[in-house]
């Protein structure tokens, strides 16, 4: 213990030794009395080192100092070691990390140029879309001045012939007007001349026809005393020879014999004639003949089906839908497969029959046209007409196509109350008609409630086409048509609505016996511009197809009424307001809102 005391004295008196000798400063420390130095160190340092000189252990205390330091120097060798091992570590784990993160970095340069590749991809795709949005547009564009261009020139050509054909009905009035001038001056100056011819010859024709009628009466008396007396002398000739007498009668019971027979053949023989050839009591309407009727007639083209509905204006779809089933008919007819029935519904005037007469003409059908309204009052006689109107149907060389129209009035659902037993007879009688395809036959039935059909009925039809109310497009169409029938070519043979001129020579005969004109006049057109047409198919917003007709026929009523028949811009709207009111009073009588004052 006192070795390692005198050890650590020595280890200290020898640190002061060494600092003051390399010059050092031992001990600085600032005292209160303001002195720097402190003198006891040095003391203590000196004293230390006299008391290990007097000690008899100063040589094992300098080995012991010695073996301390190698001991302090082996342990820093190994810090230094450990320490360099562990620098190494950390130059790895930094080298690590400067690569990690280096990989990182390279990974996100990657990502960041597969990125910027897509960025520019996706630009190029959006200005690629770009380029054909505009280059849509552009085209869009030019089609549309195209097609106004195309529109313009149809109007300024539409406008010339207008214009050429209101020239041509002014000339062909004024050229009618001159040569009814002239006949009436013809007529007038023949009948002028009769007149003072049996004026002149009054006197001589008197003497012949007294004469004339003296010798007819004379001739008339001897008839008759001829007669008689030839009647007398057979009757009392019969009368006194009996075997003459027992003849005249048996001749009189053969004659009674015969007229009864030939009542009764002729009775049965009409029977039969009107079965087979005529027409059944339920068709309003047909275009079936018997001798003049031909066969089968040729498959017309796309062109000629499309010039058949040419003069009848549907919406697109419904238009390419319609002409498509007349093709398929009449390739059907063609090939003698079994037809396929239809089912027309949409609300009243919208063009059902006019479509399936139509149909009927393009695919080389007859057709037939009933009414559901008819059956009804027939009762139990409705099955038996029924069958005998489907038997005629079966005997059409051409095929028919037999249009039902109000199918709705006898082919309601079974389940309701009100339905009597001829009416579901009469059910049952076109189900087991329409139960097979026929090849015979196609039929057609049309309705403004479908809904109230009975689902065995719906289910016989195999082609449901709605027609719905024309839009502005179809009405405009409807209405130039119209206008074209009823005003421009009112007076001519083409003329609609009743203002056509008389064809055939019994009717001219017929109305100059009446004392009337065999053609109406021709109409004058005012200042009419297609911006009117526009604005009346604008104005007549769910018109039917049958309205606008009829609005057309009141326009060329309203003509004809005035005094110089000719139709001005005032009238045109006057008439079409009114009707467009009329309209608006149906509708809300309809729905039930109307009320009156």
């Amino acid at each position: 213990m006192a070795l390692r005391t005198l050890a650590g004295r020595w280890r200290a008196g020898a640190a002061v030794a060494a600092a003051i000798a390399a010059g050092g400063t031992v001990a600085y420390c600032e005292d209160p009395k303001g002195v720097g130095f402190d003198p006891e160190a040095l003391e203590r340092g000196a004293k230390a080192l006299r008391e290990i000189n007097k000690s008899p252990y100063a040589k094992k205390v300098f080995e012991l100092t010695r073996e301390q330091e190698r001991t302090k120097q082996a342990e820093a060798s190994k810090d230094e070691a450990q320490y360099k091992v562990y620098a190494e570590q950390q130059r790895k784990e930094t080298e690590k990390a400067r690569w990690d993160e280096q990989r990182k970095t390279m990974q996100q340069d990657a990502q960041a140029k597969a990125q910027l590749a897509q960025y520019e991809d996706e630009l190029a795709r959006k200005r690629g879309e770009s380029e054909h949005q505009k280059n849509r547009e552009r085209n869009r564009e030019l089609v549309t001045l195209q097609e106004q261009s195309v529109r313009n020139q149809e109007a300024e050509k539409r406008r010339i012939q207008e214009q050429i054909e209101g020239e041509r009905r002014a000339t062909e009035k004024y050229k009618a007007n001159l040569e009814k001038e002239v006949e009436r001056e013809k007529a007038l100056a023949e009948a002028e001349g009769r007149i003072k011819e049996n004026r002149e010859n009054e006197d001589v024709n008197r003497r012949a026809m007294q004469l004339r009628l003296e010798e007819e009466r004379k001739k008339l008396v001897e008839a008759i005393n001829t007669t008689f007396t030839n009647l007398g002398s057979g009757t009392l000739a019969l009368l006194t020879d009996k075997e003459k007498l027992g003849t005249a009668l048996a001749g009189l019971t053969v004659l009674a014999l015969g007229v009864y027979s030939a009542r009764e053949g002729t009775r049965v023989a009409g029977q039969v004639f009107s079965r087979w050839l005529g027409t059944p009591k339920l068709v309003r309407d047909t275009s079936r003949r018997w001798f003049w009727q031909r066969g089968a007639s040729a498959t017309k083209s796309s062109e000629e089906v499309k010039k058949d509905f040419s003069d009848i204006v549907l919406p697109g779809q419904m238009h390419d839908h319609v002409r498509a089933l007349a093709a398929v008919t009449a390739n059907t007819k063609r090939h003698g497969a079994p037809f396929r029935h239809m089912l027309f519904y949409g609300p009243p005037g919208t063009g059902k029959t006019m479509a399936a007469k139509r149909l009927a003409k393009t695919s080389g059908l007859d057709y037939a046209i009933m009414s559901g309204g008819d059956v009804a009052p027939l009762g139990g006689q409705a099955v038996t007409q029924l069958h005998d109107m489907f038997d005629w149907a079966e005997r059409s060389r051409r095929g028919l196509l037999l249009f039902i129209d109000e199918a709705d009035a006898f082919l309601s659902q079974r389940g309701q109350q009100q339905m009597s037993e001829g009416l579901r007879g009469a059910l049952n009688a076109v189900l087991f008609r329409t139960g097979d395809q026929s090849r015979d036959f196609a039929v057609v039935l049309a309705t403004n409630r479908p809904g109230d059909l009975d689902s065995a009925i719906l289910d016989r039809m195999d082609e449901a086409l709605e027609f719905g109310l024309p839009g502005v497009s179809e009405r405009q169409q409807i209405l130039s048509l119209y206008l074209d029938q009823y005003i421009f070519k009112a007076g001519t043979v083409e003329g609609g609505a009743g203002a056509a001129t008389s064809r055939g020579l019994w009717q001219r005969f017929s109305s100059m016996l009446r004392g009337r004109s065999s053609s109406p006049d021709q109409i004058q057109v005012e200042t009419f511009t297609p911006g009117m047409l526009q604005e009346a198919a604008q104005k007549t917003e769910g018109f039917s197809g049958r309205e606008l007709a009829k609005l057309m026929a009141s326009m060329q009523a309203a003509v004809y009424g005035s005094a110089q028949a000719t139709l001005t811009h005032k009238m045109w709207f006057r008439v079409l307001n009114m009707k467009v009111r009329e309209h608006s009073q149906r509708q809300a009588f309809l729905e039930g809102h109307h009320t009156v004052n």
